[in-house]
């Protein structure tokens, strides 16, 4: 028999043995995460991924080029990401190109409610994440307006107004909130509906709510904090916004949400693109995304509203009542230039109120664009736009524009 001491030293080398193999070994394989989470989001993704032992390596890309950065990664095909976080309006160019793969059963045939399927179709073209969209914000002590139309809704603005608060109503210089102004005149996000005078009708109207009931424009890049801090500040009465700037409130329980009519809806989605070095992995991070305890914390956490009916059932009350404010908006249609179409309208809009241009001429300046976008022109991409590793969690920067502190409007080229 051998010795204890005899005995102690062959464990004693096992041990050894142990840790060089694992030294030694090749490194955990990272799955590549291409996203636009801001840096709160990130933060939280970071630990509950790292909780489910998953090695992930993400990386930002500015969401206001997004679409197009991204088409170029994988039109190149090298070096590919294996998961990427889009806002569903990229989906159907990406999904055109051939640059996709499909969505495996498993994830196909999970529990989605109707207004995330109506995002990615059926069978789905991606793994819906989040749906978001312009809701109407009010402190429960605030009347109601009489109905979810743009005319009630500044209506009701303007009965609250005061000499302490002459501007009750929230409402940004962008185009993403322009879309309710432009639907109530019959124009939708295609280029086919800009012709006739709907469009200058929607920008008269709109125009005209900055330095009546609305506030004039902030300095550009400043929106989301200059709202904020007017929240905070008890200067509005009506807010609209999206769930993505509630998540940053920290006292939520007197918030009210309504809908708004012909309000946009979109939201984000998971593909693997066909490119991805690891798609198995790419498929099992979008599983843990999309999976009940994930996306009940990030609604917790940030309001985000769930794509499952099993995790939107168990969320907060806040959640539920934004999401029944959605279930009325409209979806931004699935078109490969959607979100091009943003590109002439902010301009256009800013154009307007800072009285640079009429009505009229902005309305035609639209029109020609939106004709050259029908037409299929495309611009570069800059070198700055390509995606960065992202930074450790307490120096990560926002996603960029249209979500900028928090994240962006879905579509929009601007700051959320």
């Amino acid at each position: 028999m051998y010795s204890r001491r005899v005995l102690s030293r062959c464990v004693a080398c096992l041990a050894l043995a142990v840790a060089a193999c694992r030294d030694g070994g090749p490194p955990t394989p990272q799955i590549r995460f291409l996203h636009t989470f801001g840096p709160e989001e990130t933060e939280l993704f970071n630990r509950l991924i790292a909780d489910r032992g998953l090695a992930v390596e993400s990386s930002l890309v500015p969401f206001a080029r997004g679409q197009q950065v991204i088409g170029e990664i994988l039109r190149i095909g090298k070096n590919c990401p294996d998961l990427i976080r889009i806002d569903a309006t990229w989906l159907s160019g990406l999904h055109a190109a051939g640059l996709l793969r499909p969505v495996p059963d498993a994830l196909a045939k999970l529990d989605w409610t109707p207004e995330a399927i109506a995002m990615v179709g059926a069978p789905p073209r991606g793994v819906p994440q989040t749906v978001d969209g312009l809701v109407v914000v009010r402190d429960s002590s605030r009347p109601a307006p009489i109905s979810s139309t743009i005319d009630d809704l500044v209506t009701a603005a303007r009965a609250t107004r005061t000499t302490s608060s002459p501007y009750p109503l929230g409402v940004r210089v962008d185009g993403y909130w322009f879309v309710p102004w432009l639907r109530a005149e019959g124009i939708d996000l295609a280029p086919a509906s800009i012709e006739g005078e709907g469009a200058v009708r929607a920008l008269t109207k709109f125009a005209a709510l900055f330095g009546d009931v609305a506030p004039p424009p902030p300095p550009a890049g400043s929106e989301a904090p200059d709202e904020l801090r007017r929240w905070h500040a008890h200067e509005v009465a009506y807010w609209i916004t999206g769930p993505w700037q509630l998540g940053v409130l920290e006292v939520r329980d007197r918030l009210v949400i309504s809908p708004l009519a012909k309000a946009p809806r979109g939201g984000q989605v998971l593909v693997v693109p066909t490119c991805a070095q690891d798609p198995e992995g790419g498929w099992r991070l979008a599983g843990e995304l999309a999976e009940v305890a994930m996306q009940q914390r990030f609604a917790s956490e940030f309001t985000t509203v769930p794509t499952r009916v099993s995790a939107l059932a168990g969320t907060t009350a806040l959640v539920r009542s934004i999401y029944e404010a959605l279930r009325n908006a409209e979806p931004l249609p699935l078109a490969p230039n959607t979100p091009l179409l943003f590109d002439d309208l902010n301009p256009a809009i800013a154009a307007v109120i800072a009285r640079d241009a009429t009505p009229a001429e902005a309305a035609e300046g639209i029109r020609r664009g939106w004709k050259r976008i029908a037409r299929g022109a495309r611009t570069e991409v800059p070198a700055n736009d390509a995606p960065q590793p992202a930074p450790p969690n307490d120096m990560q920067q926002p996603a960029p524009p249209p979500h900028d502190l928090p994240s962006a409007p879905p579509g929009s080229g601007s700051a959320r």
